[in-house]
């Protein structure tokens, strides 16, 4: 039987600049399982200058010799405006 658990993260700018349209934030994650299946969303925070996108992209896993494993992704703001911030949503599948 399959297991399903998840977990959130956030990025808040300290100052005013946010992320820009266009720019990207790197991000890795570890603790998860040679045969878990992972997902990850990433959601603006309102915002009164107008609508924000987000994308994932360029997911990529890696493993060493010693067993541990990594995820890397991107985080892009796809949007017009700048985004103040961000959730990420992480779901995982493990048999």
């Amino acid at each position: 039987m399959a297991n399903v658990s998840y977990w959130y993260a956030s990025w808040v700018d300290a100052g005013e600049t946010g992320l820009l349209p266009g720019y990207e934030h790197y991000w890795v994650m570890t603790g998860f399982g040679p045969g878990d299946a992972i997902a990850v969303t990433a959601v603006p925070l309102n915002s009164d200058a107008g609508d924000q996108a987000l994308m994932v992209k360029d997911s990529q896993t890696e493993a060493d010799p010693s067993g541990g494993r990594r995820f890397f992704f991107t985080i892009r703001n796809t949007g017009p405006i700048r985004a103040i911030g961000y959730g990420m949503n992480f779901s995982f599948v493990s048999a």
